[in-house]
This record gives structure tokens, sequence and C-alpha cells, in this order.
């Protein structure tokens, strides 16, 4: 048998970013297939017990074809299954076929079409879809699941980036919310809303805040940098925003916007990192020509501006866009490999990082580093454990099914390394909301298998003690891209948004009670102080059997990203209703700003948070 392949796109072929022909001459036994490279991030991931739908678009001069799918185990590659033959075919054909229940060890498949006769078969625009789930039934009582409400007032914006206040509100900011002809016009929105009183408050924008970082800074006031420039032109694709320059802050205390001096350079999608100074650290995203900014910048709170270059430390690399980047307790930085938009950085995918000295340090055990495109990435337990959970993503550029996959580093370890950790339960997904709890419990909801397509309605709870996910009731409302969820004083998560593939938005808000909002009497915290100092011991009151204490950084979390939460473990001492504690006295572990403080019982019911200023 001789054949010949050919990787280009055959005239008229339907449109497709890859299309394949072969020719087969001199048959004699055997097959050639079309099929996907065995490769990571090229043969898609897929969950054991999950159904698929495949699809092809083929041309082929003989009916010798089947639709072939190759199935990847701990022991390699082998054939799993033909799924339909195909007939002959002069014009382009989609065949399409369903893979019932994935194999239990199978985590990726290779599909394609096999050709097993002498002519020519062309194919292009290979597809594989979940099976879409309904909602699972309720998995339990409020007290072990918790419960979630869709309120009946919905959001009148487009809430892109969110941020918890010190006073208890949250910040909504849209800009132009991803819609360009808002941005033409020059219409720009923010809101302040009041989840006690339910009350949206609009607040002028000076400028298009669409896709700027942002970070809460000693004073609580919320710093705001870079955002958008320009939109794309016709024909250049959806990642070709330019970035802008400007910077301002919001003072909740005149619920108005305050510019700041410019950054040095333009920033579309920057992370924002607060060290333990109280300065600010930023870097990622695109710049003023739509290319990735290798440009560090630092934001000196003392006199409210930005550093000049030669005043920074500089890698002089792309960290990528919104990179997750995590203010360690030894100052240093921890670059957990999740990030928006494609493949992760090159090498292992996460590092560590000096920012002093500009110094990278590549860090082993990240698993499909090139599906990480926003995943979520969190602290697990009391941040001084200094371990950081990775959970979930996808691969915007390529489309394929996210992956569930969850990896655990401490990096209080000598040489720190991921290590695999429990699966996410259910099907893989990008887009995942991650909140640290006051019970030390991380939840994670909300999320989408493909490119703002493929809502996955699954929610579960972490807890780090077990090092297991229990599965909970998902949130009513599918939400994708541009979702965040935030944690409030109360205890309860607030869920914003999702901008799906046609552009549209979900303006529902969605409420989530834990289950320890459901297990009778909570403790209380009747005293607190309103400020404290590094290494202060505080009086707190307190009812109830309290056994622990917390404080909790005001969440800002836009496109799966805050690096900044965090729940910091404070010593108790005392019995009855008179206690006290101890502040941390290292400020890398706790920058300063405003906290929430609860305190726990020996049930794991914490107390609603009070607030203190760590300073």
């Amino acid at each position: 048998m001789s054949q010949r392949v050919s990787t280009d796109v055959p005239a008229g072929a339907a449109p497709g970013s890859r299309s394949w022909a072969v020719d087969v001459s001199a048959y004699a036994s055997g097959d050639a297939k079309l099929i996907q490279a065995e490769t990571a991030g090229c043969a898609p991931t897929v969950v054991p017990g999950e159904s698929y739908d495949v699809s092809v678009d083929y041309t082929s001069t003989t009916d010798r074809n089947a639709l072939t799918v190759f199935a990847h185990t701990a022991r390699g590659w082998q054939y799993l299954t033909d799924l339909k033959t195909l007939p002959t075919s002069s014009e382009w054909t989609t065949a399409t076929a369903r893979i019932e229940k994935i194999p239990e060890g199978v985590d990726r498949i290779s599909f394609g079409v096999s050709l097993a006769g002498n002519g020519q078969l062309r194919t292009t625009n290979y597809s594989l879809r979940p099976v879409e789930q309904e909602p699972p039934p309720v998995a339990g009582a409020p007290e072990l699941v918790g419960r979630w409400d869709v309120l009946e007032t919905e959001l009148p914006i487009r809430a892109i980036h969110t941020t918890l206040l010190h006073d208890g509100r949250l910040l909504l900011i849209a800009g132009s919310g991803n819609d360009g002809n808002l941005f033409a016009a020059g219409t720009f929105r923010a809101v302040v809303w009041d989840p006690v009183t339910n009350d949206f408050t609009e607040i002028p924008v000076p400028y298009d805040m669409f896709c700027a970082g942002h970070v809460t800074l000693p004073d609580g006031k919320v710093l705001l940098a870079g955002g958008t420039a320009a939109f794309p032109e016709e024909d250049q694709g959806p990642n070709t925003f330019k970035g802008s320059d400007q910077s301002y802050y919001f003072d909740p205390a005149d619920d108005s916007f305050h510019r700041t001096a410019d950054m040095t350079g333009a920033h579309w999608y920057p992370s924002l990192t607060k060290l333990g100074n109280g300065d600010v650290w930023a870097a990622g995203g695109l710049d003023e020509k739509a290319e990735g900014t290798v440009l560090t910048e630092l934001f000196d709170t003392s006199t409210m501006s930005w550093l000049p270059q030669n005043a920074v430390p500089q890698t002089w690399s792309f960290w990528g866009t919104y990179p997750h980047m995590f203010l360690l307790d030894d100052g240093t930085m921890f670059y957990t490999g999740a990030h928006t938009f494609g493949n992760g950085l090159p090498g292992t995918g996460a590092s560590l990082y000096d920012w002093t000295t500009a110094r990278i340090w590549d860090v082993p055990g990240l698993r499909e580093k090139d599906l990480r495109d926003q995943a979520g990435s969190v602290f697990i337990g009391p941040a001084q454990d200094q371990r950081i959970m990775i959970v979930g993503g996808g691969n915007t550029d390529g489309n394929i099914p996210a992956t569930n996959l969850v990896d655990i580093i401490d990096l209080n370890e000598p040489t720190p390394a991921y290590e695999p950790g429990p699966t996410l339960p259910g099907p893989g997904k990008a887009y995942v909301n991650l909140v640290n709890l006051p019970d030390r419990t991380v939840l994670a909801a909300n999320g989408a298998q493909y490119n703002r397509t493929g809502d996955v309605f699954s929610a579960a709870l972490y807890d780090p003690e077990a090092n297991s996910w229990s599965s909970i009731d998902p949130d009513p409302v599918g939400r994708n891209y541009h979702s965040s969820s935030i944690l409030l004083p109360d205890g309860r998560v607030a869920v914003f948004g999702s901008n799906p593939a046609d552009n549209s938005f979900d303006f529902r808000i969605s409420v989530y009670s834990p289950p320890y909002l459901f297990q009778g009497e909570r403790p209380q915290l009747t005293r607190a102080p309103e400020r404290a100092g590094y290494g202060d011991v505080v009086e707190l009151g307190v009812s109830g059997e309290v056994v622990s204490a917390s404080l909790m950084a005001p969440m800002s979390a836009t496109h799966q990203t805050d690096t900044n939460a965090r729940l910091v473990d404070l010593p108790i001492a005392g019995e009855g209703a008179a206690r006290t504690a101890q502040i941390p006295d290292n400020p890398n572990l706790l920058p300063p700003g405003p906290y929430m403080l609860t305190v726990l019982d020996a049930d794991g019911v914490p107390s609603e948070a009070k607030w203190v200023w760590i300073s």
C-alpha cells in the first residue's frame, strides 16, 4: 500500500483551522488514519463515565471509511472502537456519533476517520462536545450542602470586576463591559451594591476600566490600573485589545474614582499583588500595541504613584494575561500556572519569583500546564501553611475540553513541587470560581467545558484537613466567562455574571449560603479592636464554644483571579467570653489593610465578621 498525506487545506474545504488529505493506492491491508496527534493539549481530555458527541467533516471517494477512536490510559494509547462506518461522499459531509460513557482509566482520546482501501479521504472541523448535563438533583439538606438562592433583583450593569469594600458594600465595574458599541460611545459604568439594603449606587467612570487590574490598598481604597485603550479592529481576532496606562483609585468615603499618575506602560489584563509593605506589584497583560508586555511595575502607596521603570527590578519576562501571582511569607512570589487565554508559560508552567532580584525558578509537577487557562488558584487552609491549590482550567485558543485536575503545592517544603490532589467532582471545567470560606473550606463553583460555552452545573466544597471534595448543589445559573464570586461578611457568597460566546450577559445574582449557616446558633464576636499592629495581642469578646479565630482579606476578583485572597490564623487564648488573639508579626503573611475577623466554634460554625485594620 502506498499513501500520500497532505496538510494543505483542500480546495472547497469546509471552514476549519486545519484540514488534511490522504491518498491510498495499491491497498493490501490495514488502514490510514486522519486522527489528532496523541500529544497532551491536542488529543482532548475526557472524564470516565461521561458521554461525548464527536463530529468530523469529510469527503471520500470510497465507502471503506470508519469513525475511529483511540483511548489513552496509564498503559499508553490503544484502539478503543469504530463508532460507525461512513459512506462515499463527494461533497463535504459531517459525520457524527456518540461515545457512550468513557471507560474507567481513560483520560484522553484521539478520534478521526480511518481509510481501509484505495481512494482519497479529506477531513476538517474535528469537534468533541460533552453530552449536555441537567443540573443534578438536590444532594441533601441545607445543613449538609448549603443552599443557593437567585435574587429577584438583577444587576444594572455587566459586572466584570468585583471588590468587597470595608463597609460591606461591593464595587462592581463594567467599564465598557466587553461591548464595542459602548466603548465607541464612551459609555463606561460602575455601581456600588449594598447586599443588605439591595440598593445600587451609580458611580461615574472616567475611562474604560474593562479588563483592568485591581487591589484593596492599606487605607481601604481600591486601586485600578490598566484597562482598555482600544477594541480589536475588524478581522484582527478576539484578543487584540490594546492596553491602557491609566490608573485611578476608588474611595468608599465619597464613592468616586480619583486619578493617580499613569502606569509606566500600558496593561490590558494585568495582575496586581499587594506586598508586605503595602505597595503593589503589577505585571502581565497586553500593551498599547496589543502585544504581551514584559514590563514589571510597582505602586508606591506612600506617594500614591507608580515608580519609574528604572526603579523596579525587571525580569523582562512575559507573565501572560492575569497571571495568578501570590505573595509568600518570605516576601517572594509564586506563579501558580493559572492565567487567561491559551497555553501556559514555557518550562514547567509554574515558578517561584523573587521580585526584589528579578530571579525566577521553575517549579515542577503541574499537570496539563496548557489546560490552565481560567483555572482557579487559592491558598488552602490558613495562609501560614503556605499551601496553594490550582483547580481545573481549559484552553481558549484550542477550545478543547477543560480539565478537572487539581494540583497542590506545599511552599514550606525545601524544594516545593506540585503533587496531584483529589480530582474535582464532575466534568472538567474552566472559569472555576474558588472562594475561601471562614470555616477553612474552599467553595468551587460554576464553569464551562469550552470557550464561553458548555456550562457545567456542578459545585463542591474542599476540606483541607481531609484533602477531599464533597459535591453540593450547583448554582442554578450557568456561569462561565466574566463570572466572579465574593465572600460577604455574613459568611454567604455572592456570585455574579456570565458572558457566553454570543456576547450576551447574565444579570442574575446568585447567593450561596454554606452549610454552617444551617447548623444551629452561630458564635458571636461581641468585642473586637478596630485596629491592630503586627505582633499585637488583642482582646476579644465572644459567645459560644469558640476554638479559633482568623482574619480574611476582602476579595477583589475578576476572570477567576484574586491573588490577594487569604485566610490567616490567629492563635487565641482564654476561656469563656473573654479571649485574646495574637496578630502575626509577618506583614508578608498579612499585608496591611482591612480584614474580616471571625471566630469559629467547635462544630466548625463561624461568626459573622467584624472589620479590623492591620497596620
